[in-house]
């Protein structure tokens, strides 16, 4: 397939503006656990970013949703197709899942993991709020060396002791957790990751952010 094609299947990767690399990213509002904690007083989604600004252009919900739908209408042809056009696509070495959205299913995850592995030349980072999802998945499938999953901590000011789920200890983010050993240096370089690549270093236990 021409790369139009491949597109035109699976979507465009996302850009976000603060990475150093391709992403890609569905609608914040078919989150599950997020969809929750949208509802709770001072949650880290209670004024989720993704839901907002530029996100809500036409143009980029439209985008969106064409990967959601691509996802859930056959997501096995989904993983070959996007396996083959991050292959194409990301020079970079780095890869991140979900600047907006987050894990749909247990067949979504193995996917995401049937992917690091076949392209074991780049490294993903998958933030995720779906720990209960992680949990049953870990416990029954390897998780593929060059794929880091962070567990998200729901509640800002608040951090996640990295955690035992299933048969890993997984690495955890927060959002405004002033005893984090590790904070994102973006907001001191102009809102980007510039060289740094903490998320997807499986030795930095925690990675701590700014409140969008």
């Amino acid at each position: 397939m021409t790369l139009a094609e491949l597109q035109n299947q699976v979507g465009s990767l996302s850009s976000p503006s603060k990475m150093p690399c391709h992403g890609y990213s569905i609608p914040a509002k078919h989150c599950n656990v997020g969809a929750k904690l949208r509802k709770v007083a001072n949650s880290v989604c209670s004024n989720c970013y993704a839901l907002k600004n530029r996100y809500m252009f036409n143009n980029v919900q439209t985008a969106m949703t064409k990967r959601l739908n691509a996802l859930s209408h056959d997501i096995t042809l989904w993983e070959r197709n996007l396996t083959e056009l991050i292959n194409r696509k990301e020079k970079s070495g780095y890869f991140r899942w979900h600047d907006s959205g987050d894990l749909q299913s247990m067949e979504h995850l193995t996917a995401i993991n049937n992917i690091a592995n076949s392209l074991s030349h780049i490294k993903f980072w998958l933030p995720t709020r779906e720990r209960s999802l992680v949990g049953s998945w870990t416990a029954q499938n390897k998780l593929a060396k060059n794929l880091t999953i962070r567990l998200s901590a729901s509640i800002v000011g608040t951090g996640l002791s990295s955690p035992t789920v299933g048969n890993y200890i997984i690495n955890t983010s927060s959002v405004g957790w002033a005893s984090s050993a590790f904070h994102c240096p973006a907001p001191e370089q102009n809102n980007a990751c510039g060289s740094c690549r903490a998320c997807w270093d499986r030795d930095i236990p925690n990675t701590n952010y700014h409140l969008h």
